[in-house]
């Protein structure tokens, strides 16, 4: 029998001109209409992902974004996947999720992360020898804040002297935090912290995860991890190639060139083989095999589909989020 795990849905609102021809108010409203759906077709929850200064619409306001998804919505939990945490003030950033919590009536969970690109570092003037230091930080501010109680905080960052954050979050004790990092000091330091795991990896480094949670006298059972796959459904695997080749390799393309930059991978350009062997894709029963085989390999308890690529048609999208509901969902739930 296929473990149990929740489904997720994952959204960046990149919109890049040289991919794409409709208007941002025109993308925006499609993004929402998928949420929506995903919202009242049996998905588990909604994922943003963040970052700064693209030339491709990256979301860069994440927390609004959230509220707005939390006013529309019932049933998903929303989350972050992953807010980039030296870049908020820590006050300002309790204040807007436990808003947004009250909102969604609990339904908020937040994956951090320390950030990587120059740019963003360069554009919000904060040095990257801090991003551990503040986040770390953050973190802690974060979970006096949330309690509702006046506190005070004197660290190397951030010094504050009797202050209060109202409203107090309706998740007790407060909205999830999840920890996102690839490299294995990074993964180790997330289960040190006590908090879940958010990645894009496979069963080694989950098992890593959780082999340092044990370590650290907690039990793995207590923790989400959050995985994520790039998934397209289409009538034929090559259809679904077809639809999805120019922004996966655009979206590739741009990651490895982050990366690459920041010297925590080789500036090769993708390989198109090794990306659509990597990616979900195919008709329905072809992606539901590929997933259930995900699924059990890696101990996960959630399953996060990217579908709307940077550049690709949201009608295309939200076709394929309707087949993976109706078609591929029942068969990952019996």
């Amino acid at each position: 029998m296929l473990r149990s795990v929740k489904f997720g849905y994952m959204l960046d609102f990149r919109n890049p001109p040289e991919l794409s021809k409709i208007g941002d108010a025109e993308f925006y409203a499609a993004m929402m209409a998928q949420v929506d759906y995903a919202d009242q077709n049996g998905l588990d929850s909604v994922w943003l992902t963040e970052h700064h200064f693209t030339d491709d619409g990256y979301l860069a306001a994440v927390t609004p974004a959230l509220a707005a998804i939390a006013a529309r919505t019932k049933r998903v939990t929303i989350g972050t996947y992953v807010l980039l945490v030296p870049f908020y003030h820590p006050l300002r950033l309790a204040e807007d999720s436990a808003l947004i919590d009250v909102i969604s009536n609990g339904r908020l969970r937040l994956g951090l992360g320390l950030a990587y690109r120059d740019e963003e570092f360069n554009g919000f003037q904060i040095s990257r020898k801090e991003r551990l230091g503040r986040t770390l930080e953050t973190i802690e501010i974060l979970k006096r804040a949330w309690t509702g109680e006046r506190f005070s905080f004197a660290g190397k960052y951030f010094k504050f002297d009797d202050v209060r954050i109202l409203p107090k979050p309706v998740s007790l004790p407060h909205p999830e935090l999840l920890w996102g990092g690839m490299a294995p000091e990074a993964i180790r330091r997330g289960a040190k912290l006590g908090l879940s795991f958010a990645c894009n990896l496979g069963k080694r480094e989950v098992a890593m995860y959780r082999d340092a949670l044990v370590a650290n006298g907690r039990n793995p059972d207590d923790f989400n991890v959050v995985s994520n796959r790039i998934v397209y459904i289409a009538d034929s695997a090559e259809q679904a190639w077809k639809d999805i080749e120019p922004a996966a390799m655009y979206q590739s393309r741009l990651y490895a060139k982050w990366l690459s930059a920041v010297g925590t991978a080789a500036p090769n350009p993708p390989d198109a083989t090794i990306l659509r062997r990597n990616s979900v894709i195919g008709t329905p029963a072809e992606v539901a095999d590929r997933l259930a085989e995900a699924i059990e390999s890696t101990p996960m308890t959630e399953l996060c589909v990217a579908m709307q690529l940077p550049g690709l048609e949201p009608r295309k999208a939200m076709r394929s989020l309707e087949r993976f509901a109706t078609e591929v969902l029942p068969k990952l739930r019996k």
